[in-house]
């Protein structure tokens, strides 16, 4: 299958901003791949079996750092210091408001304009199944007060899981944070075409309330009988040919409970993919524009990646969280206090229908 050669490591061998820049390999005991450059934390390939056996490239990336350096920003990212937009890109903290850097209109979106998708994290690969990342957010980087401490763990399990555990610390003073794990999605194949035959469910009730340009408003709104309402699995075309840039509260028994927030499968390869997540919110993204190519240049083996070719499960904290410290519930969840670690997991487990 196109896509399915691994990538060569060295491609990826380089020093950037005076740090060594590498490609780490993960295997599992079923078969599985996944290579993750400490570039951005990226997923770079992930290889899963299709229901004839044949392994396949299900997540879209490039084939070389240069790529990476050159291509969409956000592509296989571990994204923070906040994930999502942050309103007029600032917010108050301790009676004291925090100017952010722009770079989304007026609003400051994924942690900014050198977020950790852009930053060369520490790494070390210990076993074969899995690989740690560090990297310390500096006070005031990108206007974000405080420093951060974020440890990062991939993990490839027997049970066919791609498994994301972060934790973080708040080192001087308080601060705010959101992650996510942003791969572009395609259980087909990277370079297959368009995704919106894909069957997905996402289990939540609800949806963020957003501006027109994508800012959580703190309201809630229900998805039953609307175009966001995948309850039950629906092709992403079931409700027309748009795709979705959207944002859910996923329905939790307990909050930072890991539990199932969508799911995802292709009839063509047979690839099933659950999403478990201890964070509240899960952001679907498949782009809103269909044949637009996605920014950066041609992706693995020469392919030309368009919007609605993939499909991206965020699994992230609330919204545009650190304007709305009175509006959401579980607000405290973005607040990180010094010398209290916080952490999470996201794991995509693969099958097979």
């Amino acid at each position: 299958m196109a896509g399915s050669t691994l990538l060569q490591p060295g491609r990826f061998q380089r020093v950037v901003d005076g740090k060594p820049v590498a490609l780490y390999t993960l295997r599992n005991a079923s078969g599985m791949v996944c290579s993750i450059t400490n570039y951005g934390a990226k997923i770079a390939q992930l290889l899963v079996p299709d229901r004839d056996g044949h392994l396949g490239d299900v997540v879209m990336g490039y084939d070389s750092l240069d790529g990476f350096l050159s291509g969409s920003p956000s592509m296989g990212a571990f994204i923070g210091r906040h994930a999502g937009r942050i309103g007029n890109a600032g917010f108050m903290l301790d009676g004291e408001r925090h100017p952010l850097t722009v770079n989304n209109g007026p609003h400051c979106l994924h942690g900014g304009i050198k977020g950790s998708r852009y930053q060369v994290f520490d790494a070390v690969q210990n076993n074969l199944s899995s690989v740690e990342m560090r990297y310390v957010f500096a006070d005031g980087e990108e206007g974000f007060p405080g420093t951060l401490a974020l440890s990062l763990m991939y993990s490839l399990t027997d049970a066919n899981e791609l498994v994301v555990d972060y934790e973080a610390m708040a080192l001087d003073k308080s601060t705010v944070a959101s992650f996510t794990t942003h791969a572009f999605f395609n259980l087909n194949g990277h370079a297959s075409g368009s995704v919106l035959d894909h069957q997905v469910t996402v289990f939540a009730d609800q949806q963020f309330g957003m501006t027109g340009d994508w800012v959580a408003t703190g309201e809630l709104l229900p998805v039953a009988g609307s175009r966001f309402d995948f309850l039950q699995p629906r092709a992403i075309s079931a409700w027309g040919q748009g795709g979705y840039d959207c944002c859910y509260l996923v329905n939790k028994p307990a909050p930072h409970q890991l539990t199932l927030a969508a799911q995802a499968s292709a009839q063509a390869s047979g690839r099933v993919m659950q999403v478990w997540s201890t964070e509240p919110a899960l952001q679907f993204y498949t782009g809103l524009s269909p044949n637009e190519p996605l920014a950066g240049g041609l992706g693995k083996g020469g392919a030309r990646y368009l919007q609605q070719q993939s499909l991206c499960f965020e699994p992230q904290g609330y919204p545009n969280a650190p304007n709305l410290m009175q509006i959401y519930p579980d607000v405290a969840s973005a607040v990180y206090v010094p010398g209290i670690s916080r952490s999470g997991r996201t794991a995509y487990k693969f099958s097979l229908c």
